[in-house]
């Protein structure tokens, strides 16, 4: 939908436009979360009537298209380069954006794949990476949710327990019964977040390398 110009009212006053019901939007989003947002509930944060907004988007789910579309539309996959620099890149900036507005993991998931051009320009550009890597035509759809899978389940832990030193075994009296817990102690304190993700995005890039999977 084109976005609408400002423009002065009978009265002088500054008339609503698509960006500021957009920028609202992401607003409400970040401080209420998926769930509890509604365009009534935007509709007060803008101090206009629900009707008003339905003059710049056609529905709810039109809009919430659109946001996806603005928050994802800095994620730029490079033509040039090796496929693993790019993929690496795409997860980096993908982490970042996902990080700022944690709340489109959700939104993404629930969208019921009804996404907007810039959303689907950016898988587009992924499925080709992992198809250029050598995966095997009829495994190119799964490889892709593996990837898709790891970030926003990374992000998602990351983001919704944040800072969390690790299992607590002092005070448990099954912690001998427990070994692999208690000798590697896996945490999500945000100290190692960084180093968890580059190796991660490694395993990725490393799974998806014909070379570096070929068997004797």
């Amino acid at each position: 939908m084109t976005k609408k110009p400002s423009k002065k009212g009978a009265a002088g006053r500054v008339t609503l436009t698509q960006s500021d019901v957009i920028a609202a939007a992401h607003r409400l989003l970040d401080k209420s979360g998926v769930d509890e947002w509604s365009m009534r509930m935007l509709a007060r944060e803008l101090s206009v009537s629900v009707s008003t907004l339905y003059w710049h988007v056609r529905d709810k789910r039109e809009l919430l298209k659109i946001l996806i579309d603005d928050s994802l539309r800095s994620i730029e996959i490079s033509a040039a380069g090796d496929w693993q620099d790019r993929l690496a890149q795409f997860l980096h900036q993908s982490r970042d954006v996902l990080r700022a507005r944690p709340s489109l993991i959700g939104l993404i998931w629930g969208s019921g794949w009804q996404l907007g051009s810039e959303t689907l320009r950016m898988t587009n550009d992924v499925l080709g990476l992992v198809a250029e890597s050598g995966t095997p035509e009829d495994e190119v759809s799964d490889a892709y949710f593996m990837v898709i899978a790891f970030l926003f389940g990374f992000v998602a832990m990351e983001t919704l327990s944040p800072d969390t030193p690790g299992f607590d075994l002092d005070d448990s009296p099954d912690a001998m019964s427990l070994p692999h817990l208690e000798r590697y102690r896996p945490a999500a304190d945000m100290e190692g977040m960084d180093r968890r993700f580059e190796r991660g995005v490694a395993r990725i890039v490393r799974s998806l390398d014909p070379v570096v999977n070929v068997h004797p």
